[in-house]
């Protein structure tokens, strides 16, 4: 059905007479009027609106009006249709945009509650203006044949695995940072104004296309009115210069000098854009200019600034790392932790609070205990300013003198710039927490009608010049528009595009050798000379974490910086968030960083910039960031530490896309793993055993890499397959000792690498024993235990001769008495006892 009716008239027809039931009927009009909207429902078909006044003052309909709704509803007349006979999965129209929403969520939610006794007015009003047809079913497809629950046909074999068992590029395609042009005049005043025109042409069409629902986004910020603080700072800035900057960061962006026609496509969500399409308004990235990208995250753009700030200085280089951000911001643990480093290591970045006044709907005097941003900066001992932010021509000037000391001394500045947002939080926002003429005051001290009015005061430009500048902007804008609607939108191909960065192939392929042969080492040794072989095989690679030049909790890295020295062993605060999220800048800015959390219990005090963007940022950013990142950390209990310090933290990262979880049993597995996280070019959470440590196993040499995504076969059988890793597979090999003195034989499987996990190598193991147990320290519910059972269960069920078994800890936290955290580890005779049970039957 793909109009129910056939023309304009009659669509208004009977939706008239449904409205005017819905206002005739009391409970519902109750409802209607304490929602107190107006609802406007665009029709594309018919190219006509609807739109729904209810409240204290009256109610009405009105057809074609022009008039801004509270909420607006972008359908078909099939889909409206459907909507009212309650044949329409709302969220999933929603999600297909079979409807676009736009407008106040909170007056969107009051909406269909009042709506849902109307639904029954409906049917009536079809069969009373004989469109009674509407409400026959339509015709049965063709009858699917049942199928009996269980088949006795030969299976077919399980598909051969893919090559990649994970989303890799096979090549790199990462533009390059475009170098500063030769002998070119600096800036002035006019390219100052016709910054800040751009940025207010591009976010007016922005407003104008959000309302009208061309662009795919629900939620939007734009800057108007702080146009001065992006202009200001960046026509200041080298292209070489990095800046991070925030969900309302179109502005800055583009007075970076970002391509105008691959942004606008970007945010139309087309393949051309700069993300290809990927990103989107909050993520917008271009590298070429030194843009490592907007972020959603509020406040986790200092962490990312502090780490590119210490690549450029560690590069030697007098670029500086500059961070956008916004008054409600400061009030992020990740701003405290990253304004400490910066101050502590002395990296050059440019810190720019852009106070706006309002943290989303709060005013700035309500959530900070000091208002006075540039102060709270100033007691971390950094040299911070606040300046007038809606005065561009004093912003342009001073922050270049600031820009320009920091080149000298390399040191870090602050600057608070104090502004306002013209628009609400996000286009559609209701905006009930300041008033109309709080808003007017405010405008009227208007950055761009300032400098307009500063350039003809002194005839640095004439009416006729200022005309033609804007009307040429008008024209970069339109072309932009016209780019971004005629660029193709993705093809679905491209949805797994970007996951993973290329590598190396032999970091990937190949298969874990079952032993190796040479000298004894424990597994802390065959860490220490890992990250010790790839320090000198590659200068980019640095270690910090907290007392690791002292060794670390576990003197895993004893003597490493005597031998690398203070710039590449570094010692940080006690700050997880600033360890990994700076690891993440100094990695998307060219340097290659091993981290160290002290306890894996740890991870979950910087899980944002684990999994929100060292997982996510090569995605976002559509392949222009890498992360060569290495998160090494001790997992596991046994040591008498209780529940804050013991647990299998594993469980939680693994099927995380954009990671790498890999978790070795042993030296050998540990040493060459590690050396392949390092090469990666991909963020790897390296997990380590505590009680391995001390382990020993004979490594083959000092240059040997293990394949990332690959399992090891540790021991051959035929009876069952025992599945496992880091400690499970030493329990595992005690429990095959047990149960070859009882006559049985089975087949050990180490994950070594937990995501991507090697399904292949378990789906050949169970079609050899036909049995599957598998063991793990961490609990049962949501385990690796319950992925690896799925995967053979999914692709080898024929191959089972029994059910899988699960072995597994106790639901509950680790526990301090020796005996009761003894009885939360695995134990061999109860892994024997299992197999056994389930060989014989």
């Amino acid at each position: 059905m793909d109009h129910p009716f056939n023309t304009k008239d009659e669509l208004q027809a009977v939706l008239n007479t449904l409205w005017e039931r819905i206002f005739s009927t009391p409970t519902i009009l109750c409802d209607l009027t304490s929602a107190n909207l107006a609802v406007q429902f665009r029709f594309t078909d018919f190219h006509t609106s609807m739109t729904i006044q209810a409240g204290k003052d009256g109610h009405q309909i009105l057809w074609d009006a022009e008039v801004t709704p509270d909420v607006l509803m972008i359908l078909s007349s099939e889909t409206s249709h459907r909507f009212w006979m309650e044949k329409l999965n709302i969220p999933l129209a929603l999600a297909s945009r079979k409807i676009v929403a736009k407008g106040s969520v909170q007056k969107a939610l009051k909406l269909l509650p009042a709506l849902k006794p109307a639904f029954a007015l409906y049917p009536e009003v079809l069969k009373d203006m004989g469109y009674g047809h509407l409400l026959a079913r339509p015709a049965p497809t063709e009858k699917r044949r049942k199928r009996p629950l269980f088949s006795f046909r030969k299976p077919s074999p399980p598909p051969e695995p893919p090559r990649h068992p994970f989303p890799m590029d096979h090549e790199e395609t990462k533009r390059k940072l475009t170098a500063p042009p030769a002998h070119t005049e600096p800036p002035g005043l006019v390219d100052l104004y016709v910054t800040m025109c751009t940025i207010r042409a591009f976010e007016d069409h922005l407003s104008e296309a959000y309302h009208q629902g061309s662009i795919p986004t629900e939620a939007i910020h734009l800057s108007v009115g702080q146009e001065a603080v992006a202009a200001g700072v960046c026509l200041n800035l080298r292209p070489t210069d990095l800046i991070n900057t925030t969900h309302r960061g179109h502005g800055h962006i583009i007075a970076k000098g970002a391509d105008l026609n691959r942004m606008m496509a970007e945010l139309y969500g087309k393949q051309q854009g700069l993300c290809e399409g990927k990103g989107g308004s909050m993520h917008v990235t271009d590298t070429c200019v030194g843009v490592m990208g907007a972020n959603g995250i509020v406040g986790a753009g200092y962490l990312l600034a502090m780490g590119a700030a210490h690549a450029l200085k560690y590069q030697g280089k007098d670029d500086i790392s500059v961070v956008f951000s916004g008054d409600g911001s400061v009030n992020q643990g990740m701003f405290h932790e990253a304004l400490n480093m910066i101050q502590v290591f002395d990296l050059p970045v440019l810190i720019v609070i852009e106070n706006n006044l309002y943290g989303e709907f709060t005013h700035v005097e309500r959530h900070s205990a000091d208002p006075e941003i540039h102060r709270r900066i100033a007691a971390y001992h950094i040299e911070s300013f606040c300046l007038d932010g809606n005065d561009a021509e004093h912003i342009f000037t001073a922050v270049g003198e600031i820009i320009g000391q920091m080149r000298r001394d390399g040191r870090p500045r602050a600057v608070e710039l104090k502004t306002y947002r013209w628009h609400g939080h996000m286009e559609g926002d209701p905006e009930h927490y300041r008033t109309s003429q709080e808003k007017l005051t405010h405008m009227q001290d208007d950055p761009v009608r300032r400098l307009r009015k500063s350039l003809l005061e002194q005839g640095l430009a004439t009416e006729r010049k200022l005309s033609t500048l804007s009307r040429d902007i008008e024209a970069r804008i339109d072309k932009a528009v016209q780019f971004a609607k005629q660029s193709p939108a993705p093809e679905p191909k491209e949805l797994l595009t970007r996951v993973y960065a290329p590598d190396d192939p032999s970091l990937h392929e190949g298969a874990i050798p079952m032993e190796s042969a040479g000298t004894d080492f424990s597994c802390s040794q065959a860490i220490n000379q890992a990250i010790a072989e790839e320090m000198n095989r590659d200068e980019h690679v640095f270690l910090w974490g907290e007392d690791v030049s002292l060794g670390g909790y576990f003197n895993v890295t004893d003597g490493l910086f005597d031998t690398m020295g203070r710039d590449r062993i570094i010692d940080t605060p006690i700050s997880e968030n600033a360890i990994v999220g700076g690891a993440v800048g100094a990695a998307m800015a060219g340097l290659r960083p091993v981290c160290e959390i002290l306890f894996a219990d740890f991870l979950t005090c910087c899980m944002d910039p684990i999994v929100n963007q060292a997982a996510k940022l090569r995605y976002m950013t559509g392949g222009q960031a890498s992360l060569p990142l290495t998160i090494r950390t001790p997992v596991g209990s046994g040591i008498g530490m209780a529940a804050q310090h013991s647990q299998s933290m594993e469980r939680y990262f693994h099927g995380t896309p954009g990671l790498i979880v890999v978790a070795p049993s042993d030296a050998y597995t540990a040493k060459g793993l590690l050396k392949s996280a390092i090469r990666s070019n991909n963020p790897v959470l390296f997990f380590e055993h505590k009680l391995l440590y001390a382990a020993t196993a004979p490594l083959p040499g000092p240059e040997y890499t293990l394949p990332l995504g690959k399992a090891r076969i540790v021991r051959k059988g035929k009876d069952a397959t025992l599945v496992s890793h880091l400690l499970g597979i030493s329990v595992c090999r005690d429990a095959a000792r047990i149960l070859e003195a009882r006559g049985f034989d089975v087949e050990i499987i180490d994950l070594c690498t937990l995501y991507p996990m090697d399904t292949g190598t378990l789906l050949g193991s169970v079609a050899a024993t036909g049995r599957l147990i598998t063991v793990e320290e961490g609990p049962m519910t949501g385990g690796i235990g319950a992925e690896v059972i799925s995967r053979v269960c999914t692709a080898g069920f024929h191959h089972l001769k029994a059910r899988p078994v699960r072995i597994a800890a106790p639901e509950c936290p680790i526990p301090y008495a020796k005996n009761l955290e003894h009885s939360m580890i695995p134990d061999p005779s109860r892994v024997a006892d299992v197999a056994e049970a389930l060989i014989l039957g």
